[in-house]
């Protein structure tokens, strides 16, 4: 009998400078998820051994996309699940879930399947439901950031046009997919689910850990050393927090005002940066 995991890859896309974090991540993935698939780590020059890991090394000027696309080309497999280095597996992950969720990938040929719901609330924006499934969602048609870097499911010769050959930083690509794509006009092909199959916590933001990840990995016994990369401080998670919240229950003709109100705050947005 077929095993759907043969079909699928899990890849991380790292950074050097976060080797500290990688230990915590594949820490907390040998624990609570050792039976899963295959799974890659895309670096730059450092080649750590993890159990059950495969190092991909891109080379010294490889910004985030550079290595994603070269790890894609050594993967073999039509699906890979795409996580970031900074959200952590904190409880044992149900294969039978995962394996359901992927038999529904390519039985119905979706490109992406998102797998985790990061915002504090999306029930105004969340779509309908897939099949009558209350827990996935048919992404909305403009929906903004529809396509993003939260853990995926993803059809790999989807995800490697998506990216391209050109070398950039992640914050990039999510700034591409605002470029007035619409999703699932002739065909459902993007598809959300709000259960967090992988039982995926938020750790780092602004390369500090962020406060309530701190207990949480205490609380189930992986120690973080706060001197090797420190916390946000109380200010600085709020501010974090409050960004989030507002993102999250702000329709789209708010946005701008919104965010007028949070940079009177000092909050910062990654956004603006960028499209200076």
């Amino acid at each position: 009998m077929k095993d759907i995991y043969d079909d699928v890859s899990i890849l991380v896309v790292g950074y050097d400078g976060y080797i500290d974090v990688w230990n915590h991540f594949f820490e907390l993935m040998n624990k609570y998820w050792m039976d899963r698939p295959k799974t890659y780590l895309a670096t730059s020059e450092l080649t750590p051994k993890f159990d059950n890991v495969e190092v991909i090394n891109a080379g010294a000027d490889s910004e985030w996309s550079k290595r994603a696309y070269i790890a894609l080309e050594k993967i073999k497999t039509p699906y890979v699940i795409l996580m970031l280095e900074d959200f952590f597996i904190t409880d044992y992950v149900n294969n039978d879930l995962v394996k359901k969720s992927l038999e529904l990938v390519e039985k119905d040929h979706i490109k992406f399947y998102q797998i985790l719901v990061q915002l504090v609330k999306q029930t105004w924006e969340k779509g309908k439901p897939y099949k009558g499934d209350k827990h996935i969602h048919i992404i909305p048609e403009n929906k903004k950031y529809g396509i993003n870097l939260q853990a995926a499911i993803w059809d790999t010769e989807f995800l490697k046009k998506k990216i391209g050959r050109d070398n950039y930083n992640a914050w990039k690509f999510e700034m591409n997919q605002l470029n007035g794509e619409k999703y699932n006009i002739n065909k459902i092909e993007y598809l959300i689910d709000d259960r967090n199959i992988l039982n995926i916590t938020h750790a780092v933001v602004q390369s500090s850990y962020l406060r309530s990840a701190v207990k949480k990995m205490k609380k189930i016994g992986c120690n973080i050393d706060l001197d090797e990369r420190k916390e946000l401080s109380l200010k600085e998670d709020f501010k974090y927090n409050l960004k989030l919240f507002m993102y999250s229950v702000t329709p789209n003709w708010l946005t701008q005002p919104a965010k007028a109100i949070g940079k009177l705050m000092k909050v910062d947005f990654v956004t603006d940066r960028l499209s200076k």
